[in-house]
């Protein structure tokens, strides 16, 4: 009986947890181009912060990696851990993005994702609970080295890139998911409206958009566009 339970358990979205091992959802060719940018801020003053976590795997891995790389910085991550905010999720749906996408993200606990973290080595992960459309900037870090924004929404992008930004550190970098022509997400819709606001180049690196301080030096150049 135990057996069987721990089958059925396995083929729920939230089986992973069973071994304590939360799955990263960003893809490997777009992980690479995260931890990239992390190692090339690694001196660079600053917090990182992800916002959109899904169930954290991306933001443990990343954590582990920098401090055993002996960088020691802050990582904040910011979701609803409710999933997507039904308002936002009906004005990309108007945009082309299917609405069965709409319960993707329901089953994310927060209170699942921190036991996750502390058996994960990765305890010191700040976890915050919020609607970054809403959330006041004053909650953001105040100075910011590097920023994933994985919403998947396009306006929770550009909420997210308009907070982060002037927090951006001097050498910072922001990276965006989902941004490929044609995504059935329309977190490039969100990029391209901030860039465009702000007089920005529009810049892609493997589906992701990037924004950069003007003082960063970070070399893409060989991760293909």
């Amino acid at each position: 009986m135990r057996a069987r339970m721990y089958g059925l358990v396995k083929r729920t979205p939230l089986g992973p947890y069973v071994n304590n091992c939360p799955p990263i959802r960003i893809g490997p060719e777009r992980l690479y181009v995260w931890t990239h940018a992390l190692m090339q801020t690694g001196q660079v003053p600053g917090s990182v912060v992800e916002v959109g976590c899904s169930l954290g795997g991306t933001a443990m891995w990343c954590d582990r990696m920098l401090r055993q790389s002996s960088v020691h910085k802050e990582y904040v991550a910011i979701d609803t851990f409710t999933g997507f905010v039904p308002e936002q999720f009906n004005a990309d749906v108007a945009l082309g993005t299917p609405s069965r996408l709409r319960r993707t993200f329901d089953y994310i606990s927060l209170p699942a994702v921190r036991r996750s973290a502390q058996k994960m080595g990765a305890p010191d992960i700040r976890f915050i609970q919020g609607d970054i459309c809403r959330m006041s900037a004053e909650q953001l870090p105040r100075q910011i080295s590097a920023c994933l924004v994985d919403v998947d929404l396009s306006q929770p992008v550009h909420a997210a890139l308009t907070k982060v930004y002037p927090r951006l550190a001097p050498g910072g970098v922001i990276v965006v998911d989902d941004c490929p022509e044609g995504d059935d997400y329309k977190a490039r819709i969100g990029y391209q409206r901030f860039v465009a606001e702000q007089g920005l180049e529009e810049r892609y690196v493997l589906g992701m958009g990037v924004v950069t301080e003007p003082a960063a030096d970070i070399d893409f150049g060989r991760l293909g566009a």
